[in-house]
């Protein structure tokens, strides 16, 4: 209690001395140190900093020699103190001595003809600090020559790529800009040279989740060379990053499991992809086996066979999915080939759809394969032409479904068994971008009658069987699906 009592006092009495002290000390100190420690100068070689750009843009006007501008070193004579000056290197750090072209102020009727060059000023700039002041002594050059040209714009997409790496098995891609597009504004004359606009955006090992980050747009000419003369707005963009986990899963060979029929001959058994990408939890992802797909039952089958899974039935936990620019089905193609008969491979534009609901669309693989029995001279003579092949969708909802394909043979030929499709029937607003192998093709709405649906590279591939004890090839491409469409 005595000691608060005594600061208590301390503070409470002689108040004016005290103050009168304090102004008395400052103004001794500052006559000491400015006659102790006299004026000096001392020079700064800085480059020239371009402001107000912007401003010279919407004026329409645009500098041509932007870079020899930025790379002018201009020296700069500062007067102060010795202790100022030996403060000023520290604080010149963040810029406290610098070489500034304003163009706020600058008059632009100076300029009648263009490209044209002029003689511009330069402005020092130096930032007074608490304790001390500065004044300029000299800058040399005090100015330069600025070539301005009619500005041009024009929007472009922005392209964002990615310089570092993530720790192994994780990726990074971008979910949104703040602006896909952005608006390129530059020097008339040079403007042919315009190619693209690159954001970067680093990558550290140690980045696991999803990150926010700042980008600064960079103009570039069409051989990878940056333009300097050319700005951008927005200058500053937001993307948000993704980083998953992610890991391949191979898909393995299908199994068989039965005897082929004795008239037939296994060629092969094809299928694709061969692997998938998949992201989520690591620890999910790490503990997944190898995609084991439906076994092929030999005794079954009756001719060349192509089979389609969706890949969501192998992903049943919510925490990992395909990538989205990973297939939606698995094809298995299974050829076959027969004795006495003769491989057929029907093409999108040789069948026809039935009873598709008005605002639906099916997606349907573009070639079918069938073996086809007969006596030899029909066998030789036969075309895709000589067939009519439909399917009847009137029973079809939305989602997966396996339909017979009603095939009308022309006389003394057989096709042994039922040939059926897959169809995947979705709604007709619904837009089909990750089946890597699809081609859409919209037709007009359909009622009982057939629609018949066109592929843009659609074949024929027949191969008669000119021996029944010979086996013959059969090519079998890979499918592609086409889309039929409804519209209520």
């Amino acid at each position: 209690m005595k000691a608060l009592e005594y600061i208590k006092s301390f503070f409470s009495k002689n108040t004016g001395w005290k103050i009168g002290s304090i102004i008395l000390a400052i103004v001794l100190w500052f006559f000491v140190m400015n006659t102790l420690n006299p004026s000096e100068t001392k020079s700064f070689s800085v480059p020239i900093t371009l402001i107000n750009e912007n401003l010279l843009t919407d004026n329409g006007y645009a500098v041509l020699n932007t870079e020899e501008l930025v790379n002018t070193r201009v020296e700069i004579r500062v007067r102060a103190t010795r202790a100022a000056l030996d403060n000023l290197p520290r604080q010149n750090d963040n810029g406290a001595v610098q070489a500034t072209i304003d163009f706020a102020q600058f008059d632009t009727t100076r300029i009648i003809n263009t490209p044209q060059s002029l003689v511009v000023d330069i402005n020092p700039k130096i930032e007074n600090g608490f304790l001390y002041t500065y004044e300029v002594a000299s800058l040399s050059p005090a100015n330069v020559n600025v070539v301005f040209d009619k500005v041009q714009s024009k929007e472009i997409k922005l392209t964002t790529n990615f310089t570092g790496e993530l720790e192994d098995g994780y990726t990074a891609s971008v979910e949104q800009l703040s602006a896909e597009n952005v608006t390129v504004y530059g020097p008339a004359s040079e403007f042919k040279k315009l190619g693209n606009v690159i954001a970067e955006i680093p990558l550290k090992k140690e980045q696991k989740d999803d990150f926010n980050v700042e980008l600064k747009p960079v103009v570039f000419n069409t051989n990878g060379e940056m333009l300097s003369n050319f700005i951008v707005e927005p200058s500053d963009i937001t993307a948000q990053v993704k980083v998953a986990y992610t890991r391949t899963i191979e898909i393995m060979k299908p199994e068989t499991t039965g005897t082929l029929n004795s008239e037939l001959i296994l060629k092969g058994i094809d299928w694709s992809p061969k692997s998938l990408e998949l992201t989520g939890d690591k620890e999910v992802l790490d503990s997944l086996q190898p995609i084991k797909l439906t076994a092929i039952e030999l005794d079954k089958l009756v001719g060349s066979d192509i089979r389609t899974y969706e890949v969501s039935q192998f992903i049943n936990d919510p925490r990992i999915s395909a990538k989205p620019s990973s297939p939606r089905v698995i094809t298995v193609t299974i050829e076959l080939s027969g004795k006495d008969g003769k491989n057929i491979t029907l093409n999108a534009e040789d069948i026809s759809v039935k009873g598709l609901s008005g605002g639906l669309k099916a997606l349907m693989p573009s070639q079918v394969v069938f073996t086809v029995f007969g006596e030899q001279d029909a066998l030789e003579n036969i075309t895709n032409s000589s067939f009519k092949a439909s399917v009847d969708l009137t029973d079809c909802g939305e989602g997966a479904a396996e339909v017979p394909l009603d095939i009308t043979l022309p006389d003394n030929l057989e096709i042994r068994g039922e040939t059926k499709v897959y169809v995947y029937i979705t709604k007709a607003s619904e837009a089909n971008t990750d089946l890597p192998h699809d081609s859409e093709i919209e037709t007009e709405p359909v009622s009982e009658s057939a629609v018949e649906a066109t592929t843009e590279n659609a074949h024929e591939n027949t191969e008669p069987v000119t021996d029944k004890n010979t086996e013959h090839e059969t090519v079998v491409s890979e499918p592609d699906v086409i889309e039929q469409e409804t519209v209520s």
